[in-house]
């Protein structure tokens, strides 16, 4: 089966997911969860250049030890969540990013907060969200069906969306009349409900294992490599790979400065960088609704290819803003807002996609293998964004960044990616093969790696 054709085929979606309890505690959960990690966004870096006064490179440190775990650690913890029940994983996996947060309030009002605990704190919370997105990627499929993952993602992103437009806003509201680091206990508490509706969800059992006959299970560096199998010998996921891990390298270069540049270099206010953030939000909510229609109307191809080519061309807006006036306010506003259009376009798209054609057994560790580049690509773009900003000027790196955020979508222009007309349910049977391949050719490693 080539990929093209495993693309064309439809599903048969009766009713609303909404009516079933199961999603829509996990949509409520997840809507809690995700407008309180929208109020950190904003309020955390400003703890750290207003509160603590953090240089560009202590902001681009900041940044990369939230994605740096998944360079360390995603690929075994996609083996683990092939290898154990996930909503356990899910709850512990919210409590202790709860217990993380609230030390910086707490911290803030005793009077002990330093940079050192913000950079602690972000990395626990970055090593914990590892571990919950893996989990939740390979446990949403069993949750609803994989013939309705593209509406499940849907529905999500949108209230993703919708939470990147509230809560930047009301979070600089927040920060101007308690301050950043007691805004953040709003995230923290986040996690309490997220983790309660969790409890309340279905039980899952660790994924059966593939039928081997009587095989030993397989080494943990021989599941790793699957999930890369998997990638390089499926020609669209890996080719959307390479377009996500470049777009992760320089977007989180360019956010690793933003603030910085808001701030400091074009001079606008904290209240006004709420909106701002908020602005680029609602942009994040019109792609995420003009998902199907632009997939419908131009093709998923084309869509994507138009979808990555828009940061870039925002971003490239935004390096002109200067000064606090209510016009450079409107320009960084609009420039947020088609910069981060294209964004949940291409991955609402890719991440069901993936969920649709990868076998149960093999979800955590595919999820594991995309989101280690793309997560590792996000810490290595925050280092480079906090050196640029410190050699070169803040204005520069924007400028850079931004023409970096054209490349994938020359990358995918000139793949087969461009081909690709219509996005449903994909059989997994290349995903299959490509494991197969894998597993029966890779040597054996002693149990006590098992």
């Amino acid at each position: 089966m080539t990929a093209e054709k495993a693309l064309t085929t439809t599903t048969n979606r009766p009713g609303s997911l909404f009516r079933q309890r199961s999603f829509a505690l996990l949509w409520a959960g997840q809507s809690v969860s995700m407008f309180g990690t929208q109020i950190t966004y904003v309020a955390l870096p400003i703890t750290a250049v207003v509160i603590l006064q953090a240089t560009p490179m202590e902001t681009g440190v900041l940044t990369a030890l939230e994605q740096l775990p998944f360079l360390l650690f995603g690929l075994f913890v996609g083996v683990l969540v092939d290898r154990r029940a996930r909503r356990p994983i899910l709850i512990g996996a919210n409590v202790v990013r709860c217990a993380a947060l609230a030390w910086i309030p707490i911290a803030y009002l005793l009077d002990l907060l330093t940079i050192g605990h913000l950079f602690l704190v972000a990395f626990v919370v970055g090593t914990m969200t590892v571990f919950f997105d893996l989990a939740y990627q390979s446990y949403v499929p069993g949750l609803v069906g994989r013939e309705r993952l593209m509406e499940a993602n849907g529905k999500l992103q949108v209230s993703e969306s919708v939470a990147e437009i509230a809560g930047p806003g009301i979070a600089g509201v927040l920060i101007s009349a308690i301050s950043a680091p007691v805004v953040i206990a709003v995230d923290a508490f986040s996690y309490v409900l997220s983790a309660l509706a969790l409890v309340k969800m279905p039980a899952d059992a660790p994924s059966a294992p593939r039928a081997g006959a009587g095989r030993p299970a397989p080494s943990v560096w021989a599941s790793v490599r699957e999930g890369f199998s998997v990638i390089g010998r499926h020609t669209l996921l890996r080719w959307c790979t390479t377009a996500a891990v470049v777009t992760a390298l320089f977007l989180s270069a360019l956010t690793a400065v933003l603030f910085l540049f808001l701030i400091r270099e074009a001079g606008i206010g904290t209240a006004q960088v709420g909106l701002i953030v908020a602005a680029g939000s609602a942009g994040a909510l019109l792609g995420a609704l003009s998902v199907d229609r632009l997939g419908d109307r131009i093709g998923v191809g084309p869509t994507l290819v138009l979808s990555l080519t828009l940061p870039g061309v925002g971003y490239f807006i935004l390096a002109s803003v200067e000064g606090n006036s209510l016009a450079a306010v409107a320009t960084a506003a609009a420039a947020n807002f088609i910069a981060l259009f294209g964004i949940p376009v291409f991955d609402v798209t890719v991440i069901s996609f993936r969920q649709v054609v990868t076998p149960d057994h093999l979800l955590g560790r595919v999820n594991a293998t995309v989101r280690t580049l793309a997560w590792g690509s996000l810490s290595l773009g925050a280092l480079l964004g906090g050196a640029l900003g410190s050699t070169l000027g803040l204005r520069p790196t924007i400028l850079i960044a931004a023409g970096g955020l054209l490349l994938p979508a020359v990358i995918l222009l000139l793949s087969p990616v461009r081909r690709v007309r219509r996005l449903g349910g994909a059989e997994a049977t290349e995903t299959e093969a490509a494991a197969e391949a894998t597993t029966d050719t890779s040597p054996r490693r002693p149990s006590h790696d098992h």
